[in-house]
């Protein structure tokens, strides 16, 4: 729960229990990276838990340097929902190249991916149900655009 006076984290509600916990602020940061940055050797993951609200048309989620196991990542996302389309650029992790690189591209209205390209060719490995487009490492920047 956050203090609107303080701007700190409770651990119970109704202002009872310990106040302002360093591990509480410390969970919430890690929270909000997976949501954004996660990664393994066999394969990092962007945008897992990124809601569907944040892909409004004309919204954009940018991602800079977030540190990750496989070194830093980053990928803008903009939305053109209206014309039908999301468009990610991502930099994939330079330390490590992992065996593959998952983006999640959920439409605000909860339409499928019906096509995919990247870097302007056309992309088949991906999943409309789970809105994942599953890439093959590059060692610098990709461009994803997925079509509904």
């Amino acid at each position: 729960m956050l203090d609107t006076e303080t701007l700190s984290l409770w651990e119970h509600f109704k202002t009872m229990g310990a106040w302002n916990k360093t591990h509480e602020t410390a969970w919430l940061l890690q929270q909000t990276r997976t949501m954004l940055v996660s990664g393994a050797r066999e394969g990092a993951v962007a945008g897992a838990f990124v809601t569907s609200n944040w892909l409004k048309d004309g919204m954009t989620i940018s991602v800079q340097n977030a540190p990750s196991n496989l070194g830093p990542v980053g990928y803008k996302i903009v939305s053109h929902a209206k014309d039908g389309y999301i468009e990610a650029v991502i930099d994939p992790p330079s330390r490590n190249a992992p065996e593959a690189i998952v983006i999640r591209l959920r439409h605000p209205d909860g339409k499928r991916i019906k096509s995919v390209t990247v870097d302007g060719a056309r992309h088949k490995d991906f999943d409309p149900a789970r809105d994942c487009i599953r890439l093959r490492p590059t060692k610098g920047r990709t461009t994803v655009r997925a079509m509904y």
